[in-house]
Protein backbone atom coordinates (compact mmCIF):
# COMPACT_ATOMS: atom_id res chain seq x y z
CA UNK A 1 0.00 0.00 0.00
CA UNK A 2 1.18 3.46 -0.62
CA UNK A 3 1.35 6.19 1.72
CA UNK A 4 -0.09 8.71 1.87
CA UNK A 5 -2.55 5.75 3.32
CA UNK A 6 -6.22 6.09 1.36
CA UNK A 7 -7.95 5.16 5.26
CA UNK A 8 -5.10 7.57 7.57
CA UNK A 9 -4.74 10.51 5.25
CA UNK A 10 -3.35 12.28 8.44
CA UNK A 11 -0.56 9.96 8.37
CA UNK A 12 1.81 12.75 5.89
CA UNK A 13 4.43 10.61 4.46
CA UNK A 14 5.48 9.16 1.27
CA UNK A 15 6.78 5.53 0.89
CA UNK A 16 4.87 1.97 1.41
CA UNK A 17 3.47 -0.75 3.81
CA UNK A 18 3.42 -4.27 3.14
CA UNK A 19 1.15 -7.06 5.25
CA UNK A 20 1.07 -10.09 6.06
CA UNK A 21 -1.69 -11.65 7.69
CA UNK A 22 -2.07 -15.26 9.44
CA UNK A 23 -4.32 -17.89 7.82
CA UNK A 24 -7.05 -17.15 10.87
CA UNK A 25 -6.72 -13.46 10.83
CA UNK A 26 -10.57 -12.97 10.01
CA UNK A 27 -11.93 -15.26 11.80
CA UNK A 28 -12.34 -14.53 15.78
CA UNK A 29 -12.53 -18.42 16.81
CA UNK A 30 -9.50 -18.91 15.87
CA UNK A 31 -6.01 -18.90 17.50
CA UNK A 32 -4.16 -16.16 15.22
CA UNK A 33 -7.40 -13.79 14.94
CA UNK A 34 -6.41 -10.59 14.13
CA UNK A 35 -2.45 -11.78 14.68
CA UNK A 36 -0.53 -10.30 11.07
CA UNK A 37 2.95 -8.56 10.43
CA UNK A 38 3.61 -5.31 8.56
CA UNK A 39 6.44 -3.27 7.56
CA UNK A 40 6.79 0.50 6.61
CA UNK A 41 9.05 2.22 4.59
CA UNK A 42 8.75 5.85 5.33
CA UNK A 43 11.00 8.17 2.60
CA UNK A 44 13.11 10.10 5.07
CA UNK A 45 14.72 9.72 7.89
CA UNK A 46 12.66 10.10 11.04
CA UNK A 47 13.61 10.35 15.05
CA UNK A 48 11.51 7.27 15.92
CA UNK A 49 10.68 7.24 19.56
CA UNK A 50 7.35 6.50 22.04
CA UNK A 51 5.85 9.88 20.83
CA UNK A 52 6.11 9.13 17.12
CA UNK A 53 5.15 4.90 17.52
CA UNK A 54 2.43 6.50 19.76
CA UNK A 55 0.89 8.85 17.16
CA UNK A 56 1.56 6.79 13.75
CA UNK A 57 -0.29 3.91 15.17
CA UNK A 58 -3.19 6.16 16.51
CA UNK A 59 -3.67 7.99 13.63
CA UNK A 60 -3.45 4.53 11.37
CA UNK A 61 -5.91 2.54 13.48
CA UNK A 62 -8.23 5.33 13.60
CA UNK A 63 -8.15 6.04 10.34
CA UNK A 64 -8.34 2.31 9.57
CA UNK A 65 -11.69 1.83 12.07
CA UNK A 66 -13.17 5.02 10.51
CA UNK A 67 -12.99 3.96 6.90
CA UNK A 68 -13.53 0.62 7.51
CA UNK A 69 -16.45 0.69 10.25
CA UNK A 70 -17.81 3.66 8.09
CA UNK A 71 -21.14 1.99 7.76
CA UNK A 72 -21.60 -0.71 10.97
CA UNK A 73 -24.57 0.09 13.34
CA UNK A 74 -24.52 0.95 15.81
CA UNK A 75 -21.25 3.02 14.86
CA UNK A 76 -17.74 2.37 16.35
CA UNK A 77 -17.05 4.69 19.02
CA UNK A 78 -13.52 6.10 17.40
CA UNK A 79 -13.08 7.87 20.67
CA UNK A 80 -12.56 4.29 22.65
CA UNK A 81 -9.50 4.27 20.36
CA UNK A 82 -6.29 4.61 22.27
CA UNK A 83 -2.62 4.10 22.07
CA UNK A 84 -0.13 3.32 24.92
CA UNK A 85 3.82 2.94 23.81
CA UNK A 86 6.69 1.75 26.21
CA UNK A 87 10.09 1.28 25.10
CA UNK A 88 11.81 -2.30 25.58
CA UNK A 89 14.70 -4.62 24.25
CA UNK A 90 14.65 -7.33 22.37
CA UNK A 91 15.88 -10.46 24.57
CA UNK A 92 17.70 -12.39 21.57
CA UNK A 93 19.30 -9.30 19.38
CA UNK A 94 19.17 -6.27 22.33
CA UNK A 95 17.50 -4.58 19.75
CA UNK A 96 15.14 -1.52 20.83
CA UNK A 97 11.65 -2.34 20.75
CA UNK A 98 8.76 -0.25 21.35
CA UNK A 99 5.91 -2.43 23.18
CA UNK A 100 2.63 -1.18 22.22
CA UNK A 101 -0.88 -1.41 23.12
CA UNK A 102 -4.03 -0.53 20.90
CA UNK A 103 -7.74 -0.23 22.12
CA UNK A 104 -9.61 -0.53 19.15
CA UNK A 105 -12.41 -2.30 17.26
CA UNK A 106 -12.33 -5.00 14.73
CA UNK A 107 -13.94 -2.57 12.09
CA UNK A 108 -13.82 -5.96 9.30
CA UNK A 109 -16.04 -8.81 11.12
CA UNK A 110 -17.69 -8.08 14.62
CA UNK A 111 -17.63 -4.39 15.49
CA UNK A 112 -16.44 -5.44 18.84
CA UNK A 113 -13.64 -4.07 20.77
CA UNK A 114 -10.18 -5.23 20.20
CA UNK A 115 -6.96 -4.99 22.29
CA UNK A 116 -3.88 -5.30 19.78
CA UNK A 117 -0.75 -5.91 21.27
CA UNK A 118 2.06 -4.61 18.75
CA UNK A 119 5.49 -4.31 18.96
CA UNK A 120 7.51 -2.59 16.63
CA UNK A 121 11.31 -2.29 15.87
CA UNK A 122 12.72 0.64 13.62
CA UNK A 123 15.68 0.50 10.97
CA UNK A 124 17.10 3.85 8.99
CA UNK A 125 18.46 2.42 5.35
CA UNK A 126 20.80 6.31 4.87
CA UNK A 127 22.07 4.89 1.51
CA UNK A 128 17.92 5.77 0.31
CA UNK A 129 17.32 7.96 3.26
CA UNK A 130 14.31 6.20 4.76
CA UNK A 131 13.25 4.63 7.76
CA UNK A 132 11.39 1.56 8.46
CA UNK A 133 9.28 -0.17 10.81
CA UNK A 134 8.39 -3.51 11.44
CA UNK A 135 5.82 -4.57 13.29
CA UNK A 136 4.40 -7.96 14.91
CA UNK A 137 0.74 -7.85 15.93
CA UNK A 138 -1.97 -9.83 17.83
CA UNK A 139 -4.53 -9.68 20.62
CA UNK A 140 -3.20 -12.81 22.29
CA UNK A 141 -0.85 -12.17 25.22
CA UNK A 142 3.01 -11.99 24.81
CA UNK A 143 3.06 -15.64 26.63
CA UNK A 144 0.57 -17.46 24.04
CA UNK A 145 2.50 -19.75 21.05
CA UNK A 146 1.37 -17.45 18.32
CA UNK A 147 4.19 -14.77 19.39
CA UNK A 148 7.12 -17.25 19.20
CA UNK A 149 5.98 -18.04 15.80
CA UNK A 150 5.90 -13.67 15.19
CA UNK A 151 9.13 -13.40 16.56
CA UNK A 152 10.78 -15.95 14.51
CA UNK A 153 10.10 -13.70 11.55
CA UNK A 154 12.00 -10.28 13.02
CA UNK A 155 15.45 -11.75 12.19
CA UNK A 156 13.97 -11.54 8.67
CA UNK A 157 13.65 -7.99 8.52
CA UNK A 158 15.75 -5.40 6.69
CA UNK A 159 15.22 -1.81 6.06
CA UNK A 160 16.45 -2.00 2.09
CA UNK A 161 13.61 -4.01 0.64
CA UNK A 162 12.63 -6.07 3.40
CA UNK A 163 14.64 -9.17 3.07
CA UNK A 164 17.53 -9.54 5.39
CA UNK A 165 20.99 -10.78 4.14
CA UNK A 166 20.54 -14.54 5.30
CA UNK A 167 17.42 -14.45 3.24
CA UNK A 168 18.42 -12.58 -0.05
CA UNK A 169 21.24 -15.47 0.35
CA UNK A 170 19.40 -18.10 0.84
CA UNK A 171 17.34 -16.98 -2.50
CA UNK A 172 19.88 -16.63 -4.11
CA UNK A 173 21.77 -20.06 -4.12
CA UNK A 174 18.53 -21.69 -4.73
CA UNK A 175 18.04 -19.51 -7.81
CA UNK A 176 21.51 -20.42 -8.47
CA UNK A 177 22.96 -17.07 -8.58
CA UNK A 178 26.45 -17.93 -7.23
CA UNK A 179 28.32 -15.33 -8.61
CA UNK A 180 27.48 -12.27 -5.92
CA UNK A 181 28.69 -12.23 -2.82
CA UNK A 182 25.58 -11.21 -0.16
CA UNK A 183 25.37 -7.41 0.78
Amino acid sequence: LAFPLSFAPDLKFQGFEELRFAPGMFNPQSDTYFTYVFAVRLEGTHKIDSDFVRTFLFKYYRGLCEAVGADRNPPLDLDKISVSVKKGEDQRSGAEVFLSEVVMFDAFVTGKPLTLNIEIVAADDPNAKATCLFALASPKPKSDKVWKLLYGLRPRFSCDGGASDHDRTKRRDREGDHDHAPR
